[in-house]
Protein backbone atom coordinates (compact mmCIF):
# COMPACT_ATOMS: atom_id res chain seq x y z
CA UNK A 1 0.00 0.00 0.00
CA UNK A 2 2.86 2.23 0.49
CA UNK A 3 4.32 1.73 -2.64
CA UNK A 4 1.10 2.40 -4.58
CA UNK A 5 1.03 5.72 -2.49
CA UNK A 6 4.27 6.60 -3.23
CA UNK A 7 3.60 6.13 -6.91
CA UNK A 8 0.14 7.88 -6.87
CA UNK A 9 1.84 10.63 -5.17
CA UNK A 10 4.89 10.59 -7.70
CA UNK A 11 2.37 10.82 -10.66
CA UNK A 12 0.83 14.09 -9.44
CA UNK A 13 4.19 15.63 -8.60
CA UNK A 14 4.99 14.79 -11.65
CA UNK A 15 1.80 16.14 -13.45
CA UNK A 16 2.18 18.99 -11.36
CA UNK A 17 5.62 19.96 -12.88
CA UNK A 18 4.80 19.31 -16.34
CA UNK A 19 0.59 21.46 -15.83
CA UNK A 20 2.05 25.01 -16.36
CA UNK A 21 3.86 24.28 -19.46
CA UNK A 22 -0.09 23.51 -20.95
CA UNK A 23 -1.63 26.67 -18.97
CA UNK A 24 0.16 28.81 -21.43
CA UNK A 25 -2.53 28.68 -23.67
CA UNK A 26 -5.73 29.13 -22.38
CA UNK A 27 -8.97 27.29 -23.43
CA UNK A 28 -10.36 31.05 -24.03
CA UNK A 29 -8.39 33.83 -25.18
CA UNK A 30 -10.82 36.79 -24.12
CA UNK A 31 -8.36 39.19 -25.80
CA UNK A 32 -8.17 37.59 -29.27
CA UNK A 33 -11.70 36.22 -28.73
CA UNK A 34 -10.47 32.82 -29.97
CA UNK A 35 -10.90 29.40 -27.76
CA UNK A 36 -10.77 25.75 -28.99
CA UNK A 37 -13.96 26.16 -31.43
CA UNK A 38 -13.91 29.27 -32.53
CA UNK A 39 -13.63 29.60 -36.19
CA UNK A 40 -10.40 32.08 -37.23
CA UNK A 41 -12.38 33.29 -40.29
CA UNK A 42 -12.03 36.92 -41.24
CA UNK A 43 -14.47 38.98 -39.06
CA UNK A 44 -12.76 42.17 -38.59
CA UNK A 45 -11.79 45.38 -40.37
CA UNK A 46 -7.87 44.82 -41.07
CA UNK A 47 -8.44 40.80 -41.23
CA UNK A 48 -6.98 39.71 -44.50
CA UNK A 49 -8.97 37.10 -47.53
CA UNK A 50 -7.45 35.61 -50.11
CA UNK A 51 -9.82 35.67 -53.34
CA UNK A 52 -9.53 33.00 -56.21
CA UNK A 53 -10.34 35.37 -59.15
CA UNK A 54 -12.10 33.02 -61.09
CA UNK A 55 -13.52 35.10 -64.45
CA UNK A 56 -15.38 33.83 -68.25
CA UNK A 57 -16.57 36.20 -70.02
CA UNK A 58 -18.39 35.70 -73.17
CA UNK A 59 -20.58 37.87 -75.05
CA UNK A 60 -21.65 37.81 -78.50
CA UNK A 61 -23.91 39.80 -80.64
CA UNK A 62 -25.56 39.62 -84.34
CA UNK A 63 -27.86 42.02 -86.59
CA UNK A 64 -29.11 41.26 -89.25
CA UNK A 65 -31.59 44.10 -91.53
CA UNK A 66 -33.36 43.44 -94.95
CA UNK A 67 -34.97 46.33 -96.21
CA UNK A 68 -36.88 46.48 -99.77
CA UNK A 69 -38.96 49.80 -101.08
CA UNK A 70 -40.78 49.57 -104.02
CA UNK A 71 -42.86 52.72 -105.93
CA UNK A 72 -44.24 52.87 -108.69
CA UNK A 73 -45.97 56.37 -109.97
CA UNK A 74 -48.12 56.15 -113.71
CA UNK A 75 -49.66 58.58 -115.73
CA UNK A 76 -51.85 58.55 -118.99
CA UNK A 77 -52.14 60.46 -122.26
CA UNK A 78 -51.96 64.76 -121.92
CA UNK A 79 -55.34 66.53 -122.43
CA UNK A 80 -55.49 69.69 -124.68
CA UNK A 81 -52.38 71.51 -125.13
CA UNK A 82 -50.40 68.30 -123.73
CA UNK A 83 -51.62 65.86 -125.71
CA UNK A 84 -48.15 65.39 -126.83
CA UNK A 85 -47.29 63.52 -123.81
CA UNK A 86 -47.82 59.95 -123.70
CA UNK A 87 -48.67 57.08 -121.42
CA UNK A 88 -45.39 57.74 -118.64
CA UNK A 89 -44.50 55.38 -115.84
CA UNK A 90 -42.00 55.85 -113.21
CA UNK A 91 -40.81 52.34 -111.19
CA UNK A 92 -38.13 52.75 -108.36
CA UNK A 93 -37.01 49.98 -106.39
CA UNK A 94 -34.30 50.29 -103.22
CA UNK A 95 -32.97 47.42 -101.50
CA UNK A 96 -31.02 47.21 -98.85
CA UNK A 97 -29.64 43.87 -96.71
CA UNK A 98 -26.94 43.78 -93.92
CA UNK A 99 -25.42 42.03 -91.09
CA UNK A 100 -23.25 42.49 -88.24
CA UNK A 101 -21.59 40.14 -86.29
CA UNK A 102 -19.61 40.31 -83.24
CA UNK A 103 -18.47 37.99 -80.89
CA UNK A 104 -15.75 38.79 -77.22
CA UNK A 105 -14.25 36.28 -75.10
CA UNK A 106 -11.90 36.25 -71.86
CA UNK A 107 -10.40 34.53 -69.01
CA UNK A 108 -8.87 35.44 -66.32
CA UNK A 109 -7.55 32.94 -63.41
CA UNK A 110 -5.44 34.34 -60.40
CA UNK A 111 -5.10 34.56 -56.56
CA UNK A 112 -5.11 37.77 -54.64
CA UNK A 113 -5.15 38.79 -50.80
CA UNK A 114 -7.21 41.41 -49.87
CA UNK A 115 -7.71 43.39 -46.60
CA UNK A 116 -11.27 44.09 -45.30
CA UNK A 117 -11.26 47.76 -45.05
CA UNK A 118 -15.06 48.54 -43.65
CA UNK A 119 -17.55 46.15 -41.86
CA UNK A 120 -21.06 47.53 -43.20
CA UNK A 121 -23.98 48.34 -41.11
CA UNK A 122 -25.41 44.51 -42.42
CA UNK A 123 -22.44 42.67 -41.37
CA UNK A 124 -20.71 42.79 -44.98
CA UNK A 125 -17.43 43.63 -45.74
CA UNK A 126 -15.51 46.03 -47.88
CA UNK A 127 -12.75 44.22 -49.27
CA UNK A 128 -10.13 46.26 -51.33
CA UNK A 129 -6.15 44.75 -52.31
CA UNK A 130 -3.75 45.23 -55.04
CA UNK A 131 -0.77 42.79 -56.07
CA UNK A 132 1.97 43.94 -58.44
CA UNK A 133 4.67 41.52 -60.07
CA UNK A 134 7.92 42.32 -61.90
CA UNK A 135 9.71 40.37 -63.91
CA UNK A 136 12.55 40.85 -66.60
CA UNK A 137 10.82 44.32 -66.72
CA UNK A 138 7.40 43.51 -67.37
CA UNK A 139 4.88 44.23 -64.89
CA UNK A 140 1.61 43.02 -63.98
CA UNK A 141 -0.50 44.68 -61.60
CA UNK A 142 -3.72 43.09 -59.62
CA UNK A 143 -6.67 45.11 -58.29
CA UNK A 144 -9.59 44.36 -56.61
CA UNK A 145 -12.27 45.75 -54.67
CA UNK A 146 -15.56 45.21 -53.67
CA UNK A 147 -18.72 44.08 -51.01
CA UNK A 148 -18.86 40.55 -49.71
CA UNK A 149 -21.04 38.73 -46.99
CA UNK A 150 -19.44 37.10 -43.83
CA UNK A 151 -20.83 33.66 -44.82
CA UNK A 152 -19.27 33.35 -48.04
CA UNK A 153 -15.77 33.30 -47.05
CA UNK A 154 -15.09 29.73 -46.69
CA UNK A 155 -13.23 28.33 -43.23
CA UNK A 156 -9.58 28.30 -45.29
CA UNK A 157 -10.35 32.69 -45.70
CA UNK A 158 -10.79 32.16 -49.25
CA UNK A 159 -13.52 33.13 -51.44
CA UNK A 160 -14.53 33.19 -55.15
CA UNK A 161 -14.33 36.42 -56.57
CA UNK A 162 -18.34 35.47 -58.13
CA UNK A 163 -19.58 36.18 -54.65
CA UNK A 164 -17.95 39.55 -54.58
CA UNK A 165 -20.68 42.22 -54.98
CA UNK A 166 -20.13 45.60 -56.94
CA UNK A 167 -16.57 43.72 -57.97
CA UNK A 168 -14.38 45.66 -59.90
CA UNK A 169 -10.91 43.58 -61.12
CA UNK A 170 -8.65 44.95 -63.24
CA UNK A 171 -5.23 43.28 -64.66
CA UNK A 172 -2.74 45.42 -66.38
CA UNK A 173 0.58 45.20 -68.19
CA UNK A 174 3.14 47.44 -69.07
CA UNK A 175 6.50 46.28 -70.26
CA UNK A 176 7.99 44.93 -73.62
CA UNK A 177 5.55 42.72 -74.68
CA UNK A 178 3.04 45.17 -73.85
CA UNK A 179 4.44 48.05 -76.16
CA UNK A 180 5.11 45.35 -78.90
CA UNK A 181 1.08 44.51 -78.79
CA UNK A 182 -0.03 47.98 -79.03
CA UNK A 183 -0.43 48.94 -82.78
CA UNK A 184 2.41 51.48 -84.18
CA UNK A 185 1.71 55.52 -84.95
CA UNK A 186 1.13 55.26 -88.47
CA UNK A 187 -1.31 52.76 -88.18
CA UNK A 188 -3.14 54.70 -85.29
CA UNK A 189 -2.76 57.45 -87.97
CA UNK A 190 -4.75 55.71 -90.50
CA UNK A 191 -7.25 54.42 -87.91
CA UNK A 192 -7.66 57.80 -86.73
CA UNK A 193 -8.63 58.79 -90.04
CA UNK A 194 -10.64 55.63 -91.57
Amino acid sequence: MKKELKVIIGFLVMLGSIAPAFAVVPLIDLEAGTSLVTNMKAHKVGDIITVLITENTTANASSKIDANNKSEVSGGPGLGILDVVTDWGLNLENKYSGDGKTQRSGNLQAEITVRIVEQMHNGDFRINGNRMVEINGERQLIEISGICRARDIMPDNTIYSTYIADARIAYNGTGVVNSSSEPGVVTKLVNWLF
